[in-house]
C-alpha cells in the first residue's frame, strides 16, 4: 500500500501525479477572471461514495460537501467575488494503483447530475480563465452573488446529493484513501492555491474499497440460432430476432441478399449480469464447410445484407467488437449444398479466447428425391378428411395422414416445397393435398423430423364408402428438367373404411395373468358394418377397471382399426394392481354396448409357497438317496 503525506504535496508533485484529464463546463458556468481568496473560507468538507460497488476498471464517483463561513468581497465590481477551490488525490492505493482524480461540476447518483444549491445559491464552477487555477482535481465553489463574497451555507454529501463529485478509475483491487482539501493561497498570499494543506484549511479523506471486476464468464453467456432473422427484440431498428432457444436451421443453398440464419450470443460475467460495451475484446464467428458470416459494426444491423457473389469459402471466419451484451452473427449461403458449421469464440479483456458455441446450418440444393410414407391410410368416407396437417407436432395425438420427405441428391432434407398429387381412382379420393412443413423446435418431440420432412392431409370422395381402395401419388416438377414436364413421384395406399357407430368394439389385455403391478397394454379394436377396419383417426373409448391400477386411461384415436394404450409394454402407462385375484376392463362402445375383458394378477405369496413346497420335496428325496448310500457302506 502506498501513502503520500499531504504536507509534501508540493506544485511539482501534484503536477507530477499526472492530472490531465478536462474537467466538465456546465453550460451556465461562471467565467471568473480576477478572484480575490479568502484564507478558512471552508471550515468542514463532507464526502460520500456515490458508487455502491467500485470495481476496477470502472470510475468511481464520490460526492462532495462544503461548509462555509461568511467572509467579505473584494470590493470590486460584481464580476469578481470570493471563491474556494477543492483539490482532492488519492493519498493510499495499491502498490503500482495510483491513477488520477478528475473533477466535475454535476453530482453522480440519483440526483442524476444536479449539484444541491442551497438558498442563496452556492455553486461548483468550472476553471476556465482562472488565473492561478490548480488542476482538474479540482472544484471550485463560489456564492451565485459574486460581489456578496461567500456567505454561511453547509451542504451535505451523500450518493446522490453534494456540491459537486471526484472520480478516479481504479485499475488494480485493495484500499485507496481520496483525500479533499480546501486549497487556498499560501498563508498571506492573494493567488489561489499554492498545492500544499496548510495548518487553518479543511481536510477530509474517504476510504473506499475496491474489488476486482467480474469477467466474462463462458458459462453463464448464451448462443442460440434461429432460421432467417427469426422474432422481435428491442436490440434491433426493426424487428429481427433475439432468440432464447436453439431452432434446427435447414436453408437453401442458393446466394441471397437475405440471412439464412442468426445466431444470438448474449454475455454475461461471472457475477451473471449482462456485460456493458468494451469490456469484451472481441467475439470471432469461425465458418467450416459452406457458407459464410456477416457482421456490422453496431453488430445489430436492421436489415443485414449477405453478399450474393460468394465462392464456397470453406473456413470462412470474421470477428467483431462487442457492442453490448446481446450481439449476432449472421449466416450466409454460398451457392454450395452442405452442413455448415459454426464456431462462436469470445475473447475476454485479458486475451483469453474461449469456444462459446458450435451451431450447424444444413444448406440443401434443389430437391432430388421424395419418399411419401403413410401413417393414416383408412380414408374417411363420403367425402371426409384424415389426417392432422399441423406444421407443429406438439403432442403425439396430432398425426399426418402422410409425412413426405424431401432430399437433395447429397441426402439433405429440403424445405420450402409445395406438393400435389393424382389419384388412381378420383371417384375414392380427391386429388386435394394439404400439407405444411414439420417444425422440430426443440421441445416439439413430437415431429415428423424437422425441415424438409411434411406433414399432410387428404380428402376422400363424396361418394366413397367403406372397403373402396385408391392409390395417391404425391408429386413436384422435377428441378433436373428444363421443360418441367416430368415430376419426382411416390405413392402410398388408401382404403375407405366406415363408421365405429354402426360396427363393433372390443377391448382386450395383452396378457391373461400379470405380476402385481406389471405393465400392461390395453388394446381396442373397431370394424365398421361392413367388417372393415374403421376409418384412421375415429375417436376410441376410455376404459376403467373394477380394481385401483397405476396409471390414468385415456380415449385414443384408431389407425388400421387398433387403438392401443401404448405401442409397447416399455412404454406402457397403465399398471396391474397389486392384489392377487381376477379384475375387468370395462368401455363403452361408440354404438353404446358395453365391452369388456378379464385378467388376473398372481399370488406372489401363492408362488412363494409353491417354490417352498418344491425345495421340501427335493430335500425329502436327497435324504433318502443319502441313507440309501450309507445302508449300502454299511454306516449306522
Amino acid at each position: 500500500m502506498k501513502t503520500i503525506s499531504l504536507k509534501k504535496v508540493s506544485a511539482v508533485a501534484v503536477a507530477s501525479l499526472g492530472f490531465g484529464l478536462l474537467s466538465v463546463v456546465p453550460a451556465n458556468a461562471t467565467t471568473i477572471t480576477a478572484w480575490t481568496v479568502y484564507e478558512a473560507n471552508v471550515t468542514k468538507i463532507a464526502l460520500a461514495t456515490a458508487t455502491a460497488t467500485p470495481v476496477t476498471n470502472v470510475a468511481v464517483y464520490v460526492n462532495v460537501g462544503a461548509t462555509t463561513i461568511a467572509v467579505g468581497t473584494d470590493g470590486a465590481s460584481a464580476t469578481t467575488g470570493a471563491v474556494a477551490q477543492l483539490r482532492g488525490v488519492l493519498t493510499s492505493y495499491p502498490a503500482g494503483g495510483f491513477v488520477p482524480v478528475s473533477s466535475s461540476v454535476n453530482v453522480a447518483g440519483a440526483s442524476a447530475g444536479t449539484p444541491t444549491v442551497p438558498t442563496g445559491g452556492l455553486v461548483a464552477v468550472a476553471n476556465t480563465g482562472v488565473t492561478g487555477a490548480s488542476g482538474v482535481n479540482s472544484i471550485y465553489v463560489q456564492d451565485g452573488d459574486d460581489a456578496a463574497g461567500l456567505a454561511v451555507y453547509d451542504v451535505a454529501a451523500t450518493a446522490t446529493t453534494g456540491l459537486a463529485s471526484m472520480s478516479f478509475t481504479p485499475t488494480i483491487a485493495g484500499s485507496y484513501v481520496l483525500t479533499v482539501w480546501n486549497d487556498g493561497p499560501a498563508i498571506g498570499a492573494a493567488t489561489i492555491g499554492n498545492n500544499a494543506v496548510d495548518s487553518n484549511e479543511a481536510v477530509q479523506t474517504i476510504a473506499i474499497t475496491v474489488a476486482a471486476e467480474s469477467t466474462y464468464s463462458n458459462t453463464l453467456s448464451t448462443a442460440f440460432i434461429t432460421p432467417g432473422l427469426g422474432g422481435t427484440g428491442a436490440d434491433y431498428a426493426t424487428t429481427p430476432a433475439i432468440a432464447t432457444a436453439d431452432v434446427a436451421v435447414s436453408a437453401s443453398a442458393t446466394m441471397a441478399a437475405a440471412a439464412r440464419a442468426s445466431i444470438t450470443v448474449k454475455l454475461f460475467d461471472s457475477s451473471n449480469t449482462a456485460m456493458a460495451a468494451g469490456k469484451v475484446t472481441s467475439i470471432t464467428a469461425e465458418v467450416s464447410g459452406p457458407g459464410g458470416v456477416i457482421v456490422n459494426a453496431n453488430d445489430v444491423p436492421a436489415a443485414p445484407s449477405c453478399s450474393t457473389t460468394l465462392t464456397a469459402p470453406n473456413g470462412r471466419s470474421v470477428a467483431f467488437t462487442s457492442e453490448d451484451e446481446i450481439n449476432h452473427v449472421y449466416v450466409c449461403a454460398d451457392g454450395t449444398a452442405g452442413v455448415a458449421t459454426i464456431k462462436v469464440s469470445v475473447t475476454d479483456i485479458n486475451g483469453v479466447k474461449s469456444t462459446l458455441a458450435t451451431k450447424t446450418v444444413t444448406f440443401f440444393g434443389k430437391v432430388k428425391t421424395i419418399a411419401a410414407t403413410g401413417v393414416l391410410t383408412v380414408g374417411t368416407a363420403a367425402g371426409g378428411t384424415t389426417g392432422n396437417p399441423a406444421a407443429a407436432r406438439t403432442s403425439s395425438s396430432i398425426i399426418p395422414s402422410i409425412i413426405v420427405k424431401a432430399t437433395d441428391s447429397a441426402s439433405n432434407p429440403v424445405s420450402g416445397l409445395t406438393f400435389t398429387y393424382k389419384s388412381s381412382n378420383t371417384a375414392v379420393m380427391t386429388e386435394t393435398l394439404t400439407c405444411n412443413e414439420d417444425i422440430a423446435a426443440t421441445a416439439n418431440t413430437s415431429s415428423s423430423g424437422g425441415s424438409g420432412f411434411y406433414n399432410c392431409q387428404v380428402t376422400s370422395s363424396s361418394g366413397a364408402k367403406s372397403g373402396d381402395k385408391a392409390t395417391l401419388t404425391v408429386r413436384i416438377a422435377d428441378p433436373a428438367d428444363a421443360t418441367g414436364l416430368t415430376f419426382l413421384t411416390s405413392d402410398v395406399a388408401f382404403t375407405i373404411g366406415g363408421s365405429a357407430t354402426t360396427g363393433t368394439e372390443t377391448i382386450a389385455f395383452d396378457k391373461t395373468s400379470y405380476a402385481p403391478g406389471e405393465a400392461m397394454v390395453i388394446t381396442r379394436t373397431a370394424k365398421d358394418s361392413a367388417g372393415n377396419p374403421v376409418a384412421d383417426g375415429t375417436a376410441s373409448p376410455t376404459y376403467s377397471f373394477n380394481k385401483g391400477i397405476t396409471g390414468t386411461p385415456a380415449a385414443g384415436a384408431y389407425a388400421k382399426g387398433v387403438s392401443a394404450s401404448a405401442s409397447s409394454v416399455a412404454k406402457s402407462t397403465i399398471f396391474a394392481p397389486v392384489t392377487p385375484g381376477s379384475f375387468i376392463v370395462t368401455a363403452t362402445a361408440a354404438n353404446g354396448a358395453t365391452i369388456t375383458a378379464t385378467a388376473s394378477v398372481t399370488d406372489a405369496n401363492a408362488a412363494l409357497l409353491t417354490q417352498i413346497d418344491a425345495l421340501n420335496a427335493k430335500i425329502v428325496a436327497l435324504n433318502a438317496l443319502i441313507a440309501k448310500i450309507m445302508k449300502k457302506l454299511g454306516v449306522k
